[in-house]
Order: structure tokens, then C-alpha cells, then sequence
């Protein structure tokens, strides 16, 4: 013997597609706060980092009464060398981009050079260890795609070796 089914034993097609766009919008929401989480967690490691290589230049600069040479590439192969006895490992910012030490491009000084990172998340980290103002202070802009960090005694002479 059969027995009938009736129209309540299952979901109709509208409420099926109701669910999945209920589903749809939570993960677009939970997505959202997430990157942005990323993106803060990003910004304080690199803060972070930049102390850390600013600590191991005041280190180098006791030791040896200069900042350590640059070399204009963006190979880090020289900041390897230098940084290695007082700051373990040359880091890669959390963007995946480098630091460069340099010059600074905003007049005779020395800075920490970032590449890679987004606008945005640059403001972020200005924000977080500065001024909030990219023309002014410690992080500052310094064209396309290239920001700096001057936190160093801009005073001290630095050794330029061109290579």
C-alpha cells in the first residue's frame, strides 16, 4: 500500500533560495571583518618589524659610530650582511614586498624603504606609529609604490657606497 506524500514533507525551491542567500550575506559579512582583521594584523607586524630594524640600526650605530652602508638595489643581500649579528634575519614586510635601507628620497637622510604594500594599508600603518599625515612625520610617501620610515637619528652621517 502507497501512501500519498503531501506538500509539507519538503522545502519548495523559495525557500531553499531564501536559506542560500541568508547563508550568502552572514558570509559576506564574516569575509569582510575578517580581511579587515587581516589587514590590521598586517599593519601591526609591520609596525612591529620596523622597530625591530630600527633597534638593530641603533645597535650597528653604537657599535660602529655609522649607520651601515646602502647599496640602491633592492636586493637585500646587504642588509642580510650588516643586520645579521643584531637582528637574526633580514624580514620581508607582511605585504611580501621588502624593506630597503636607503637614503631617504625626502632630503640627506636615511630611511627604511617599504615596497609593495597598498595605499590604503600604508595610511593605516601612519596612522598607527605616526601622524596620520603621509607629507609629514616618520612614514611618508615617497612616489609610486615606495613609502619610508624615518625613525633613525637623522644627524648621523651615513656611508654611501654605490654599488
Amino acid at each position: 500500500m502507497r501512501q500519498k506524500r503531501s506538500r509539507a514533507d519538503g522545502f519548495t525551491l523559495i525557500e531553499l533560495l531564501v536559506v542560500i542567500s541568508i547563508i550568502g550575506l552572514l558570509a559576506s559579512v564574516v569575509l569582510a571583518s575578517l580581511n579587515s582583521a587581516r589587514a590590521k594584523g598586517r599593519v601591526a607586524n609591520a609596525a612591529a618589524q620596523l622597530r625591530q630594524i630600527t633597534t638593530a640600526l641603533n645597535l650597528y650605530l653604537d657599535a660602529n659610530g655609522v649607520y651601515p652602508c646602502f647599496d640602491h638595489t633592492w636586493d637585500d643581500t646587504k642588509e642580510k650582511a650588516w643586520s645579521a649579528p643584531y637582528l637574526g634575519s633580514w624580514p620581508k614586510n607582511p605585504w611580501g614586498g621588502n624593506y630597503h635601507w636607503e637614503h631617504s628620497c625626502a632630503a640627506a637622510g636615511v630611511s627604511i624603504s617599504m615596497s609593495g604594500v597598498p595605499d590604503s594599508e600604508v595610511q593605516a600603518l601612519d596612522k598607527a606609529i605616526d601622524d596620520n599625515n603621509l607629507s609629514t612625520g616618520l612614514v611618508s610617501s615617497c612616489g609610486p609604490g615606495r613609502f619610508e620610515y624615518r625613525a633613525m637619528d637623522q644627524t648621523v652621517p651615513f656611508v654611501d657606497c654605490h654599488i
